[in-house]
């Protein structure tokens, strides 16, 4: 895969490099809507940063949604490390992933406080290893309406028994089963989720998401529109076209 960054401006879309506690992010703001907007908080995956987000940030702030995307810790602007290297994804992911849920909070309170979001329209989303980060923000955050997972795991635990991510290590165990969306059922309960994921996944393997899915499939009995599992056919690791329209027609219906 080439990486590179679309670096077009858009005329609808306003794009300012912001900080809240020391986390830099982009900050996608369509023109035109003033007062408390819809919010979105996306978390991009290993190997990326905010910046490789913009493609895909413009396209949701132009249906009228504010975009957020902070860089994790070890990319971007935050002392980014070799990822390339296969032993810096053992040695980091968790390290990374739980450092984000640890500072969502504030993070959260942040953009509420400083930058024109509604407090009750706030939603989050990820790919990959940023899908992953999301699913332990958002149990770990009630204020947050809704999640949006591609191609990650929500089933942490059950991933890492499958091989599927990293086994974790002694230091951070005890935070992975706190974190873990499987272990907080009361704390997402009828809280909307969708995910999307393709079936032919070689990166992060499609079955962690199908153990969530089934498991917390019972807590949604009377309300299975706001819990959506889809499985794109012969896609491997990445995010589609079609990921990406059924996603904002999900977050018109949602947030």
């Amino acid at each position: 895969m080439v990486w590179s960054i679309f670096d077009y401006e858009n005329s609808f879309v306003k794009v300012t490099r912001e900080e809240v506690n020391k986390i830099p992010f982009l900050k996608f703001k369509p023109n035109g809507y003033e007062g408390g907007l819809p919010t979105i908080i996306y978390y991009h995956g290993w190997h990326s940063s905010k910046e490789f987000k913009r493609f895909e940030a413009l396209a949701i702030a132009s249906h009228g949604y504010q975009v957020v995307v902070p860089d994790a810790l070890f990319h971007g602007e935050r002392d980014a490390i070799d990822h390339d290297n296969p032993e810096n994804l053992e040695k980091y992911l968790w390290d990374i992933v739980l450092q984000s849920v640890e500072e969502s909070r504030e993070f959260v309170e942040g953009i509420i406080d400083n930058h024109n979001c509604d407090p009750s329209r706030i939603g989050i989303m990820g790919s990959s290893m940023g899908a992953i980060t999301a699913g332990g923000v958002f149990p770990y955050n009630s204020n947050i309406k809704c999640l949006i997972g591609f191609s990650g795991s929500f089933a942490w635990t059950e991933s890492i028994k499958m091989g599927q991510l990293p086994g974790e290590n002694e230091e951070n165990k005890r935070k992975i089963e706190l974190y873990d969306p499987m272990n907080n059922k009361d704390k997402i309960n009828n809280r909307s989720i969708l995910i999307l994921h393709g079936s032919e996944d070689r990166s992060l393997p499609i079955d962690g998401q199908r153990v969530f899915f089934n498991e917390m499939k019972p807590l949604y009995n009377e309300n299975l529109d706001s819990f959506q599992f889809i499985e794109v056919p012969n896609v491997n690791h990445y995010i589609t076209t079609e990921m990406l329209e059924r996603s904002i027609i999900w977050l018109k219906e949602n947030l």
